[in-house]
Protein backbone atom coordinates (compact mmCIF):
# COMPACT_ATOMS: atom_id res chain seq x y z
CA UNK A 1 0.00 0.00 0.00
CA UNK A 2 2.58 2.71 0.99
CA UNK A 3 4.87 1.40 -1.85
CA UNK A 4 1.93 2.04 -4.31
CA UNK A 5 1.15 5.81 -2.85
CA UNK A 6 4.98 6.67 -2.97
CA UNK A 7 5.06 5.12 -6.62
CA UNK A 8 1.98 7.24 -7.22
CA UNK A 9 3.65 10.41 -5.41
CA UNK A 10 7.17 10.01 -8.21
CA UNK A 11 4.73 9.63 -11.15
CA UNK A 12 2.73 13.06 -10.23
CA UNK A 13 6.00 14.81 -9.08
CA UNK A 14 7.65 13.77 -12.09
CA UNK A 15 4.73 14.50 -14.50
CA UNK A 16 4.69 17.79 -12.55
CA UNK A 17 8.50 18.23 -12.92
CA UNK A 18 8.09 17.57 -16.46
CA UNK A 19 5.97 19.93 -17.10
CA UNK A 20 7.47 23.12 -15.25
CA UNK A 21 10.61 22.61 -17.31
CA UNK A 22 9.12 22.77 -20.66
CA UNK A 23 7.05 25.87 -19.46
CA UNK A 24 10.49 27.34 -18.29
CA UNK A 25 11.67 26.59 -22.02
CA UNK A 26 9.24 27.83 -23.48
CA UNK A 27 9.46 31.03 -21.24
CA UNK A 28 13.20 31.18 -21.91
CA UNK A 29 12.89 30.84 -25.69
CA UNK A 30 10.13 33.65 -25.99
CA UNK A 31 12.43 36.21 -23.89
CA UNK A 32 15.00 35.34 -26.16
CA UNK A 33 13.03 36.18 -29.32
CA UNK A 34 11.91 39.42 -28.09
CA UNK A 35 13.30 42.16 -29.17
CA UNK A 36 15.10 42.54 -32.93
CA UNK A 37 18.30 40.52 -33.28
CA UNK A 38 19.12 40.83 -29.15
CA UNK A 39 19.07 38.63 -26.22
CA UNK A 40 17.20 39.78 -23.17
CA UNK A 41 19.00 37.62 -21.04
CA UNK A 42 22.88 37.69 -21.36
CA UNK A 43 24.33 35.34 -24.19
CA UNK A 44 26.67 33.22 -20.97
CA UNK A 45 23.41 33.17 -19.20
CA UNK A 46 21.16 32.07 -21.91
CA UNK A 47 23.61 29.25 -22.98
CA UNK A 48 23.73 27.37 -19.69
CA UNK A 49 20.07 27.89 -19.27
CA UNK A 50 19.38 26.33 -23.11
CA UNK A 51 21.97 23.92 -22.02
CA UNK A 52 20.23 23.29 -18.35
CA UNK A 53 16.79 23.22 -19.35
CA UNK A 54 17.71 20.70 -22.54
CA UNK A 55 19.51 18.29 -20.73
CA UNK A 56 16.08 18.30 -18.02
CA UNK A 57 14.11 17.60 -21.15
CA UNK A 58 15.35 14.17 -20.98
CA UNK A 59 12.74 13.86 -18.34
CA UNK A 60 9.93 14.82 -20.31
CA UNK A 61 10.83 11.54 -22.55
CA UNK A 62 11.28 9.28 -20.32
CA UNK A 63 14.07 8.37 -18.00
CA UNK A 64 15.50 5.22 -20.77
CA UNK A 65 19.44 5.58 -21.48
CA UNK A 66 18.32 5.10 -24.83
CA UNK A 67 16.49 8.64 -25.75
CA UNK A 68 20.08 10.39 -23.79
CA UNK A 69 22.16 8.20 -26.65
CA UNK A 70 19.74 9.15 -29.05
CA UNK A 71 20.29 13.15 -28.23
CA UNK A 72 23.72 12.89 -28.13
CA UNK A 73 24.27 10.88 -31.24
CA UNK A 74 22.12 14.41 -33.00
CA UNK A 75 24.29 16.53 -31.13
CA UNK A 76 27.47 16.21 -31.08
CA UNK A 77 28.68 16.25 -34.71
CA UNK A 78 27.16 19.89 -34.20
CA UNK A 79 28.88 20.76 -31.24
CA UNK A 80 32.43 18.91 -32.79
CA UNK A 81 32.46 21.71 -34.80
CA UNK A 82 33.47 24.29 -31.98
CA UNK A 83 36.31 22.18 -31.36
CA UNK A 84 37.91 21.86 -34.74
CA UNK A 85 37.37 25.91 -35.42
CA UNK A 86 39.28 25.98 -31.91
CA UNK A 87 42.22 22.80 -33.55
CA UNK A 88 42.27 25.07 -36.41
CA UNK A 89 43.83 28.20 -33.86
CA UNK A 90 40.92 30.42 -34.81
CA UNK A 91 39.85 32.83 -32.07
CA UNK A 92 36.07 31.89 -30.76
CA UNK A 93 34.50 34.38 -28.28
CA UNK A 94 31.88 33.43 -25.50
CA UNK A 95 29.41 35.03 -27.66
CA UNK A 96 30.32 32.90 -30.55
CA UNK A 97 30.13 30.01 -28.38
CA UNK A 98 26.95 30.90 -27.38
CA UNK A 99 25.16 31.42 -30.73
CA UNK A 100 26.35 28.50 -32.12
CA UNK A 101 25.59 26.08 -29.05
CA UNK A 102 21.87 28.00 -29.10
CA UNK A 103 21.73 26.92 -32.52
CA UNK A 104 23.05 23.26 -32.40
CA UNK A 105 20.41 22.64 -29.23
CA UNK A 106 17.52 24.22 -30.68
CA UNK A 107 18.24 21.95 -33.94
CA UNK A 108 18.90 18.98 -32.31
CA UNK A 109 15.49 19.12 -30.62
CA UNK A 110 13.58 19.75 -33.53
CA UNK A 111 14.97 16.66 -35.17
CA UNK A 112 14.96 14.51 -32.23
CA UNK A 113 11.42 15.53 -30.69
CA UNK A 114 10.11 15.36 -34.59
CA UNK A 115 11.17 11.84 -34.86
CA UNK A 116 10.51 10.99 -31.35
CA UNK A 117 6.65 11.66 -31.93
CA UNK A 118 7.26 10.35 -35.19
CA UNK A 119 7.04 7.20 -33.80
CA UNK A 120 4.29 8.02 -31.21
CA UNK A 121 1.50 9.27 -33.81
CA UNK A 122 1.06 7.60 -37.26
CA UNK A 123 -0.04 10.69 -39.08
CA UNK A 124 3.51 11.37 -38.01
CA UNK A 125 5.29 8.51 -39.24
CA UNK A 126 6.41 9.96 -42.30
CA UNK A 127 9.03 12.22 -40.77
CA UNK A 128 10.42 9.35 -38.95
CA UNK A 129 13.00 8.47 -42.60
CA UNK A 130 12.99 12.50 -43.45
CA UNK A 131 14.42 13.01 -39.82
CA UNK A 132 16.72 10.24 -39.39
CA UNK A 133 17.94 11.34 -42.85
CA UNK A 134 18.50 14.72 -41.72
CA UNK A 135 20.56 14.13 -38.68
CA UNK A 136 22.77 11.71 -40.92
CA UNK A 137 23.56 14.54 -43.38
CA UNK A 138 24.22 16.76 -40.40
CA UNK A 139 26.84 13.75 -39.31
CA UNK A 140 28.41 13.82 -42.81
CA UNK A 141 28.61 17.86 -42.81
CA UNK A 142 30.91 17.87 -39.80
CA UNK A 143 32.48 14.55 -40.49
CA UNK A 144 33.47 16.26 -44.26
CA UNK A 145 34.45 19.45 -41.91
CA UNK A 146 37.09 17.27 -39.69
CA UNK A 147 38.32 15.35 -42.89
CA UNK A 148 38.76 19.17 -44.14
CA UNK A 149 40.77 19.98 -41.58
CA UNK A 150 42.99 16.75 -41.15
CA UNK A 151 44.29 17.49 -44.96
CA UNK A 152 44.57 21.44 -44.39
CA UNK A 153 44.69 22.09 -40.12
CA UNK A 154 42.13 25.01 -41.04
CA UNK A 155 38.54 25.43 -41.28
CA UNK A 156 36.59 26.01 -43.78
CA UNK A 157 35.95 29.80 -45.00
CA UNK A 158 33.16 31.15 -47.71
CA UNK A 159 36.12 30.91 -50.22
CA UNK A 160 36.96 27.17 -49.17
CA UNK A 161 33.20 26.70 -50.49
CA UNK A 162 33.31 29.18 -53.54
CA UNK A 163 36.32 27.31 -54.48
CA UNK A 164 34.40 23.91 -53.68
CA UNK A 165 31.33 25.51 -55.91
CA UNK A 166 33.72 26.53 -58.95
CA UNK A 167 35.61 23.12 -59.10
CA UNK A 168 34.59 19.75 -60.92
CA UNK A 169 34.52 15.94 -60.14
CA UNK A 170 38.40 15.58 -61.83
CA UNK A 171 39.46 18.76 -59.73
CA UNK A 172 38.00 17.03 -56.37
CA UNK A 173 39.69 13.87 -57.28
CA UNK A 174 43.14 15.36 -57.63
CA UNK A 175 42.80 17.38 -54.61
CA UNK A 176 42.02 13.75 -52.85
CA UNK A 177 44.86 12.18 -54.49
CA UNK A 178 46.74 15.01 -52.95
CA UNK A 179 46.01 15.99 -49.95
CA UNK A 180 44.66 12.17 -48.17
CA UNK A 181 45.86 8.57 -48.00
CA UNK A 182 44.54 5.93 -47.90
CA UNK A 183 44.45 5.26 -44.56
CA UNK A 184 42.62 8.48 -43.94
CA UNK A 185 39.78 7.66 -46.10
CA UNK A 186 39.82 4.06 -44.88
CA UNK A 187 38.90 5.82 -41.38
CA UNK A 188 36.92 8.31 -42.71
CA UNK A 189 34.98 5.50 -44.35
CA UNK A 190 34.98 3.37 -41.02
CA UNK A 191 33.46 6.09 -39.08
CA UNK A 192 30.39 7.16 -41.42
CA UNK A 193 29.76 3.06 -41.05
CA UNK A 194 30.02 3.17 -37.12
CA UNK A 195 27.72 6.12 -37.25
CA UNK A 196 25.21 4.78 -39.56
CA UNK A 197 25.08 1.33 -37.67
CA UNK A 198 24.77 3.14 -33.98
CA UNK A 199 22.45 5.37 -35.38
CA UNK A 200 19.77 2.71 -36.54
CA UNK A 201 20.15 0.48 -34.08
CA UNK A 202 19.63 3.33 -31.34
CA UNK A 203 16.49 4.10 -33.52
CA UNK A 204 14.86 0.78 -33.76
CA UNK A 205 15.67 0.41 -30.01
CA UNK A 206 13.82 4.16 -30.00
CA UNK A 207 10.77 2.62 -31.24
CA UNK A 208 10.11 -0.17 -28.09
CA UNK A 209 10.59 2.40 -25.41
CA UNK A 210 7.96 3.66 -23.76
CA UNK A 211 6.78 7.46 -25.00
CA UNK A 212 5.08 10.20 -22.98
CA UNK A 213 2.79 11.15 -24.86
CA UNK A 214 2.27 15.45 -24.86
CA UNK A 215 -0.85 17.42 -26.47
CA UNK A 216 -0.51 17.94 -29.87
CA UNK A 217 -0.70 21.57 -29.11
CA UNK A 218 2.36 21.43 -27.07
CA UNK A 219 4.49 19.04 -29.51
CA UNK A 220 3.78 22.24 -32.31
CA UNK A 221 4.16 25.36 -29.77
CA UNK A 222 7.59 23.11 -28.61
CA UNK A 223 8.61 22.51 -32.21
CA UNK A 224 7.95 26.50 -33.62
CA UNK A 225 9.75 27.84 -30.99
CA UNK A 226 12.47 25.85 -31.77
CA UNK A 227 12.77 27.07 -35.30
CA UNK A 228 12.12 30.45 -34.25
CA UNK A 229 15.33 29.55 -31.90
CA UNK A 230 17.37 28.50 -34.94
CA UNK A 231 16.52 31.09 -37.23
CA UNK A 232 16.94 34.11 -34.81
CA UNK A 233 20.71 32.53 -33.56
CA UNK A 234 21.70 31.94 -37.43
CA UNK A 235 20.97 35.42 -38.63
CA UNK A 236 24.21 36.74 -36.60
CA UNK A 237 27.50 37.58 -37.59
CA UNK A 238 28.89 35.67 -34.07
CA UNK A 239 27.31 32.41 -34.99
CA UNK A 240 30.61 31.48 -37.47
CA UNK A 241 28.90 28.56 -38.92
CA UNK A 242 25.66 30.00 -40.66
CA UNK A 243 27.83 33.78 -41.22
CA UNK A 244 29.85 31.29 -43.17
CA UNK A 245 26.91 30.05 -45.36
CA UNK A 246 25.96 33.70 -45.65
CA UNK A 247 28.81 34.83 -46.89
CA UNK A 248 29.18 32.22 -49.77
CA UNK A 249 25.14 33.30 -50.82
CA UNK A 250 26.10 36.96 -50.91
CA UNK A 251 28.94 36.58 -52.74
CA UNK A 252 27.38 34.10 -55.60
CA UNK A 253 24.74 36.88 -55.81
CA UNK A 254 27.52 39.46 -56.38
CA UNK A 255 28.54 37.26 -59.35
CA UNK A 256 24.91 36.72 -60.18
CA UNK A 257 24.28 40.56 -60.63
CA UNK A 258 28.00 40.88 -62.76
CA UNK A 259 25.76 39.40 -65.19
CA UNK A 260 22.91 40.54 -64.97
CA UNK A 261 24.34 44.37 -64.91
CA UNK A 262 25.88 43.70 -68.09
CA UNK A 263 23.32 46.25 -70.13
CA UNK A 264 23.84 48.75 -67.59
CA UNK A 265 27.62 48.71 -67.89
CA UNK A 266 27.51 48.90 -71.80
CA UNK A 267 25.49 52.32 -71.63
CA UNK A 268 28.35 53.56 -69.15
CA UNK A 269 30.85 52.14 -71.82
CA UNK A 270 28.52 53.87 -74.61
CA UNK A 271 30.30 57.18 -73.45
CA UNK A 272 33.90 56.13 -74.58
CA UNK A 273 32.56 56.04 -78.58
CA UNK A 274 33.12 59.68 -78.35
CA UNK A 275 36.49 59.98 -77.37
CA UNK A 276 39.31 60.13 -79.73
CA UNK A 277 40.94 56.66 -80.92
CA UNK A 278 44.26 55.73 -80.09
CA UNK A 279 46.30 54.24 -82.54
CA UNK A 280 46.11 50.47 -84.09
CA UNK A 281 47.66 47.79 -82.54
CA UNK A 282 47.47 44.28 -81.19
CA UNK A 283 47.74 43.38 -77.53
CA UNK A 284 48.32 40.12 -76.12
CA UNK A 285 47.71 39.03 -71.91
CA UNK A 286 48.81 36.13 -70.95
CA UNK A 287 47.44 34.35 -67.73
CA UNK A 288 49.30 31.61 -66.23
CA UNK A 289 47.90 29.51 -63.65
CA UNK A 290 49.20 28.53 -60.24
CA UNK A 291 52.79 30.07 -61.09
CA UNK A 292 55.16 30.55 -58.06
CA UNK A 293 57.73 32.87 -59.04
CA UNK A 294 60.45 31.16 -56.33
CA UNK A 295 60.22 28.41 -58.15
CA UNK A 296 61.91 29.89 -61.46
CA UNK A 297 65.41 30.51 -62.70
CA UNK A 298 64.78 33.80 -64.12
CA UNK A 299 63.84 34.73 -60.04
CA UNK A 300 67.32 32.90 -58.67
CA UNK A 301 65.64 29.39 -57.91
CA UNK A 302 68.54 27.40 -57.93
CA UNK A 303 67.14 24.72 -60.87
CA UNK A 304 67.25 25.74 -64.23
CA UNK A 305 63.65 25.93 -64.75
CA UNK A 306 62.89 29.09 -67.22
CA UNK A 307 66.03 29.14 -69.32
CA UNK A 308 64.41 31.43 -71.89
CA UNK A 309 62.74 33.95 -69.65
CA UNK A 310 66.26 34.02 -68.50
CA UNK A 311 68.08 34.32 -71.69
CA UNK A 312 65.03 36.76 -72.76
CA UNK A 313 64.76 38.75 -69.30
CA UNK A 314 67.59 41.45 -70.21
CA UNK A 315 66.87 42.48 -73.85
CA UNK A 316 65.32 45.62 -75.17
CA UNK A 317 61.65 45.84 -74.64
CA UNK A 318 61.56 42.75 -72.16
CA UNK A 319 60.62 44.41 -68.64
CA UNK A 320 60.75 41.71 -65.59
CA UNK A 321 58.76 42.82 -62.57
CA UNK A 322 60.30 41.72 -59.18
CA UNK A 323 57.74 42.29 -56.81
CA UNK A 324 53.94 41.12 -57.97
CA UNK A 325 51.60 39.12 -55.72
CA UNK A 326 48.47 38.18 -56.37
CA UNK A 327 45.12 39.59 -54.61
CA UNK A 328 43.87 36.56 -53.18
CA UNK A 329 44.96 32.60 -53.64
CA UNK A 330 42.04 31.45 -56.19
CA UNK A 331 41.83 31.80 -59.97
CA UNK A 332 38.01 33.66 -59.85
CA UNK A 333 38.62 35.90 -56.90
CA UNK A 334 41.65 36.86 -58.50
CA UNK A 335 40.35 37.06 -62.16
CA UNK A 336 37.45 38.81 -61.07
CA UNK A 337 39.35 42.02 -60.06
CA UNK A 338 42.39 41.45 -62.37
CA UNK A 339 40.13 41.33 -65.44
CA UNK A 340 37.70 44.26 -64.29
CA UNK A 341 37.94 48.03 -62.73
CA UNK A 342 37.00 46.57 -59.29
CA UNK A 343 39.87 45.92 -56.89
CA UNK A 344 40.91 45.58 -53.14
CA UNK A 345 41.16 49.24 -52.79
CA UNK A 346 38.07 50.86 -54.32
CA UNK A 347 34.03 50.57 -53.42
CA UNK A 348 33.16 50.18 -56.96
CA UNK A 349 30.24 47.26 -56.51
CA UNK A 350 31.00 44.40 -58.63
CA UNK A 351 28.22 44.56 -60.66
CA UNK A 352 28.90 48.14 -61.87
CA UNK A 353 32.63 47.15 -62.66
CA UNK A 354 33.24 47.28 -66.60
CA UNK A 355 35.76 44.54 -67.97
CA UNK A 356 38.66 44.59 -69.77
CA UNK A 357 36.44 43.29 -72.48
CA UNK A 358 34.09 45.30 -72.32
CA UNK A 359 36.85 48.54 -71.96
CA UNK A 360 38.48 47.08 -75.17
CA UNK A 361 35.42 46.61 -77.61
CA UNK A 362 34.29 50.12 -76.26
CA UNK A 363 37.66 51.24 -77.86
CA UNK A 364 37.07 49.21 -81.32
CA UNK A 365 39.49 46.23 -80.60
CA UNK A 366 38.56 43.00 -81.68
CA UNK A 367 38.41 40.94 -78.60
CA UNK A 368 39.66 37.08 -78.65
CA UNK A 369 40.16 34.68 -75.91
CA UNK A 370 41.87 31.57 -76.28
CA UNK A 371 42.13 29.04 -73.37
CA UNK A 372 43.04 25.70 -72.20
CA UNK A 373 41.02 25.90 -68.84
CA UNK A 374 37.60 24.70 -68.49
CA UNK A 375 34.44 26.54 -69.27
CA UNK A 376 32.54 26.93 -66.44
CA UNK A 377 28.58 26.41 -67.52
CA UNK A 378 27.81 25.37 -64.56
CA UNK A 379 28.34 28.63 -62.73
CA UNK A 380 28.03 31.59 -64.08
CA UNK A 381 30.81 33.63 -62.70
CA UNK A 382 32.25 36.69 -63.59
CA UNK A 383 35.26 35.16 -65.44
CA UNK A 384 33.05 32.88 -67.80
CA UNK A 385 31.04 36.24 -68.32
CA UNK A 386 34.21 37.79 -68.94
CA UNK A 387 35.28 35.84 -71.44
CA UNK A 388 31.99 35.21 -73.32
CA UNK A 389 31.80 38.83 -73.66
CA UNK A 390 35.11 38.04 -76.30
CA UNK A 391 33.80 38.40 -80.06
CA UNK A 392 36.05 35.68 -80.83
CA UNK A 393 36.63 32.40 -78.76
CA UNK A 394 38.71 29.42 -78.87
CA UNK A 395 38.22 26.72 -76.18
CA UNK A 396 40.25 23.80 -76.59
CA UNK A 397 39.23 22.14 -73.46
CA UNK A 398 35.59 21.10 -74.71
CA UNK A 399 34.23 20.05 -71.25
CA UNK A 400 31.89 22.68 -69.18
CA UNK A 401 32.09 21.93 -65.71
CA UNK A 402 32.75 17.96 -66.18
CA UNK A 403 36.87 17.79 -65.79
CA UNK A 404 39.76 19.88 -65.40
CA UNK A 405 41.91 17.03 -67.22
CA UNK A 406 43.11 18.00 -70.27
CA UNK A 407 43.25 16.86 -73.61
CA UNK A 408 45.46 19.40 -74.95
CA UNK A 409 48.90 20.56 -73.85
CA UNK A 410 49.09 24.51 -73.36
CA UNK A 411 51.80 24.22 -76.80
CA UNK A 412 48.21 23.92 -78.77
CA UNK A 413 47.17 27.08 -78.07
CA UNK A 414 50.26 28.70 -79.93
CA UNK A 415 48.72 27.05 -83.14
CA UNK A 416 45.37 28.60 -82.28
CA UNK A 417 47.23 32.18 -82.29
CA UNK A 418 49.12 31.03 -85.54
CA UNK A 419 45.73 30.42 -87.09
CA UNK A 420 44.11 33.91 -85.96
CA UNK A 421 42.88 36.00 -89.10
CA UNK A 422 44.93 39.46 -89.15
CA UNK A 423 43.74 42.52 -87.15
CA UNK A 424 44.47 45.88 -87.13
CA UNK A 425 43.38 46.44 -83.62
CA UNK A 426 42.94 43.41 -81.08
CA UNK A 427 43.41 42.59 -77.95
CA UNK A 428 43.65 38.88 -77.27
CA UNK A 429 43.76 37.08 -74.10
CA UNK A 430 45.02 33.51 -73.49
CA UNK A 431 44.44 31.43 -70.59
CA UNK A 432 46.56 28.78 -69.84
CA UNK A 433 45.89 25.66 -67.62
CA UNK A 434 50.03 26.43 -66.76
CA UNK A 435 50.96 24.46 -63.38
CA UNK A 436 47.54 23.26 -62.30
CA UNK A 437 47.45 20.30 -60.32
CA UNK A 438 48.40 17.46 -60.55
CA UNK A 439 51.37 19.14 -61.76
CA UNK A 440 52.45 15.54 -63.29
CA UNK A 441 49.16 16.18 -66.00
CA UNK A 442 50.96 19.44 -67.64
CA UNK A 443 53.82 18.53 -69.29
CA UNK A 444 54.42 15.79 -72.26
CA UNK A 445 57.08 12.89 -70.88
CA UNK A 446 59.96 14.91 -72.72
CA UNK A 447 59.81 17.15 -70.14
CA UNK A 448 60.11 15.19 -67.40
CA UNK A 449 63.77 16.70 -66.49
CA UNK A 450 63.24 16.40 -62.40
CA UNK A 451 62.49 12.31 -62.45
CA UNK A 452 62.26 12.32 -59.15
CA UNK A 453 58.31 11.42 -57.42
CA UNK A 454 58.30 14.18 -55.02
CA UNK A 455 55.48 17.19 -55.73
CA UNK A 456 58.46 19.35 -56.16
CA UNK A 457 59.88 17.50 -59.19
CA UNK A 458 56.60 17.46 -60.72
CA UNK A 459 55.66 21.06 -59.87
CA UNK A 460 59.54 22.41 -61.42
CA UNK A 461 58.74 20.03 -64.64
CA UNK A 462 55.68 21.78 -65.26
CA UNK A 463 57.40 25.22 -64.63
CA UNK A 464 59.97 23.91 -67.29
CA UNK A 465 56.75 23.54 -70.07
CA UNK A 466 55.57 26.57 -69.22
CA UNK A 467 58.83 28.42 -70.02
CA UNK A 468 58.86 26.76 -72.98
CA UNK A 469 55.37 27.35 -74.11
CA UNK A 470 55.67 30.99 -73.51
CA UNK A 471 59.20 30.69 -75.36
CA UNK A 472 57.06 29.32 -78.50
CA UNK A 473 54.28 31.95 -77.94
CA UNK A 474 56.08 34.66 -77.71
CA UNK A 475 57.91 33.73 -81.34
CA UNK A 476 54.15 33.77 -82.49
CA UNK A 477 52.73 36.70 -81.35
CA UNK A 478 56.03 39.11 -82.17
CA UNK A 479 55.78 37.80 -85.71
CA UNK A 480 52.03 39.11 -85.82
CA UNK A 481 51.05 42.29 -87.80
CA UNK A 482 50.93 44.96 -85.60
CA UNK A 483 51.73 43.23 -82.87
CA UNK A 484 52.44 45.77 -79.89
CA UNK A 485 52.93 44.29 -76.65
CA UNK A 486 52.61 41.48 -74.30
CA UNK A 487 51.90 41.06 -70.96
CA UNK A 488 52.39 37.60 -68.78
CA UNK A 489 51.13 37.27 -65.08
CA UNK A 490 50.02 34.28 -63.45
CA UNK A 491 46.74 34.37 -61.11
CA UNK A 492 48.45 33.03 -58.14
CA UNK A 493 51.02 31.02 -57.04
CA UNK A 494 51.67 27.33 -55.21
CA UNK A 495 52.97 26.99 -51.63
CA UNK A 496 54.84 23.88 -53.36
CA UNK A 497 57.63 23.29 -50.71
CA UNK A 498 55.19 23.32 -47.77
CA UNK A 499 52.48 21.23 -49.76
CA UNK A 500 50.07 23.38 -49.38
CA UNK A 501 48.64 24.42 -52.77
CA UNK A 502 46.84 27.15 -52.99
CA UNK A 503 44.10 27.08 -50.21
CA UNK A 504 43.16 30.45 -48.59
CA UNK A 505 41.79 28.92 -45.58
CA UNK A 506 45.40 28.06 -44.79
CA UNK A 507 47.42 30.82 -47.05
CA UNK A 508 50.88 31.97 -47.23
CA UNK A 509 52.57 34.40 -48.85
CA UNK A 510 53.84 31.70 -51.03
CA UNK A 511 50.45 31.37 -53.02
CA UNK A 512 50.84 34.99 -53.95
CA UNK A 513 54.48 35.79 -55.07
CA UNK A 514 53.64 35.54 -58.88
CA UNK A 515 55.77 36.66 -62.28
CA UNK A 516 54.86 39.27 -63.97
CA UNK A 517 56.60 39.95 -67.39
CA UNK A 518 56.14 42.65 -70.49
CA UNK A 519 57.86 42.64 -73.98
CA UNK A 520 56.73 45.65 -76.25
CA UNK A 521 57.83 45.78 -79.89
CA UNK A 522 60.20 48.64 -81.34
CA UNK A 523 57.41 50.18 -82.82
CA UNK A 524 55.45 50.42 -79.38
CA UNK A 525 58.61 52.21 -77.60
CA UNK A 526 58.64 54.36 -80.16
CA UNK A 527 55.42 55.77 -80.21
CA UNK A 528 54.93 55.53 -76.64
CA UNK A 529 58.59 56.40 -75.25
CA UNK A 530 56.90 58.07 -71.92
CA UNK A 531 54.82 54.79 -71.09
CA UNK A 532 57.87 52.63 -71.60
CA UNK A 533 60.23 54.57 -69.67
CA UNK A 534 57.93 54.54 -66.42
CA UNK A 535 57.34 50.91 -66.68
CA UNK A 536 60.95 50.60 -66.62
CA UNK A 537 60.61 53.01 -63.26
CA UNK A 538 58.17 50.66 -61.43
CA UNK A 539 60.10 47.02 -62.15
CA UNK A 540 61.22 46.64 -58.79
CA UNK A 541 58.04 48.56 -57.58
CA UNK A 542 55.01 46.12 -55.54
CA UNK A 543 52.15 45.14 -57.45
CA UNK A 544 48.70 43.36 -56.57
CA UNK A 545 47.96 41.75 -59.92
CA UNK A 546 43.99 43.24 -59.17
CA UNK A 547 45.58 46.12 -60.68
CA UNK A 548 46.30 44.42 -63.92
CA UNK A 549 42.96 46.27 -65.56
CA UNK A 550 44.31 49.71 -64.87
CA UNK A 551 47.91 49.14 -65.99
CA UNK A 552 46.84 47.77 -69.45
CA UNK A 553 44.01 49.99 -70.08
CA UNK A 554 47.11 52.46 -69.86
CA UNK A 555 49.38 50.23 -71.96
CA UNK A 556 46.38 50.30 -75.01
CA UNK A 557 46.52 54.22 -74.59
CA UNK A 558 42.78 53.64 -74.03
CA UNK A 559 41.10 57.03 -72.03
CA UNK A 560 38.95 55.56 -70.30
CA UNK A 561 38.29 58.55 -67.35
CA UNK A 562 37.26 56.69 -64.03
CA UNK A 563 41.04 55.11 -63.98
CA UNK A 564 42.94 55.90 -60.54
CA UNK A 565 46.23 57.37 -61.54
CA UNK A 566 47.76 55.57 -58.48
CA UNK A 567 46.54 51.76 -59.77
CA UNK A 568 48.32 51.61 -62.89
CA UNK A 569 52.74 50.77 -63.31
CA UNK A 570 52.05 52.91 -66.72
CA UNK A 571 51.64 56.04 -64.69
CA UNK A 572 53.82 58.20 -62.78
CA UNK A 573 52.27 58.50 -59.84
CA UNK A 574 52.30 55.30 -59.17
CA UNK A 575 54.00 54.83 -55.36
CA UNK A 576 51.79 51.51 -53.91
CA UNK A 577 54.39 50.03 -51.48
CA UNK A 578 54.06 46.83 -49.59
CA UNK A 579 52.45 49.22 -46.62
CA UNK A 580 49.50 49.59 -48.12
CA UNK A 581 49.02 46.96 -50.95
CA UNK A 582 47.44 43.92 -49.82
CA UNK A 583 46.12 40.77 -50.85
CA UNK A 584 43.80 37.54 -49.92
CA UNK A 585 41.02 40.62 -50.10
CA UNK A 586 42.53 43.00 -47.91
CA UNK A 587 42.98 40.79 -45.30
CA UNK A 588 46.63 40.05 -45.80
CA UNK A 589 49.18 43.59 -45.96
CA UNK A 590 52.09 42.72 -48.11
CA UNK A 591 53.86 43.76 -45.14
CA UNK A 592 53.53 40.71 -43.59
CA UNK A 593 55.80 38.82 -46.43
CA UNK A 594 58.85 37.75 -44.41
CA UNK A 595 60.26 38.58 -48.58
CA UNK A 596 59.14 42.04 -48.62
CA UNK A 597 61.15 44.85 -48.06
Amino acid sequence: MIKNKLLLMKNIFTKQFRHFFLILFAVLLILQLLGSGTFIITKTKQLLFTVFITICLTSIFSYSRIYFYNYLLALLPLLSLLFCKTAAGEVITSVNIAYYSIFSLSFTNIIFFLYYYSTAYKTLRLLSPVVLLLQICTFLLSTAVWGYYTSSQSFPTATTILALLQTNISESYEYLQTNFTGQTLLLFLFLVFVYLVFSLLLHLRLKSCRINNMPPVAIAVFVLLNLLTVYKSSMTPDNFFTNTLRETRNALAQYDNFSAQKNARQKILGSLKSLPKNAAGVYVLVIGESQNKGHMSAYGYHRPTTPWLQSIKNQHGFLLFDNAYSCHSHTVPVLTYALTAKNQYNTLPLEQAASIIEIAQAADFHTVWISNQVKYGAWDTPVSVIADQSQTQYWLNGHLGETTQTTHFDLNLVDVLKKLPVFDKALIVVHLMGNHGSYEERYPHAFNRWTGKSHIDKYDNSILYNDFVMKQLFSAVKDLPNFQGLIYFSDHADDVDAGLGHDASRFTFDMARIPLYMYFSDNYIQKYPHTMAILKKHTSAYFTNDLIFDTLINIMQIPFPVLEETNSLADKNYKNTSTNLKTLYGKKSLSEDPFAD
